[in-house]
């Protein structure tokens, strides 16, 4: 994993996957996916966690706080849009799912 520059402009690069904090972007060689709020928080700890298993609770704590309700789909349905971005871009990258230990970025 990259860090550069600033808390606000950090780079984050796991295998072929480039995060760039400031644009909320995910990034391959030259294409590019831009993230939503909620996406970004969940990637942007994704990365800074790199080969940890988390869980979804913790997850749904990062994007939404300590307010958000434990039976929500809000963590699912993003994974599944970043993967869909991740697609896009075309890298080999990608958030893996374990059913009893949670998500990985690998």
């Amino acid at each position: 994993m990259n860090q550069t520059s600033s808390d606000m402009s950090q780079n984050f690069t796991i295998g072929d996957l480039a995060y760039d904090v400031q644009l909320q972007a995910l990034r391959h060689g030259k294409r590019m996916e831009f993230l939503t709020l909620c996406e970004s928080k969940i990637i942007a700890y994704l990365f800074r966690n790199p080969r940890r298993h988390i869980s979804s609770d913790e997850l749904l704590r990062i994007a939404l706080g300590n307010n958000a309700r434990r039976k929500t789909t809000v963590v699912e349905t993003r994974i599944c849009y970043i993967r869909k971005k991740i697609a896009a871009i075309r890298a080999t990258t990608t958030i893996r799912t374990n059913r009893y230990r949670g998500y990985i970025i690998e």
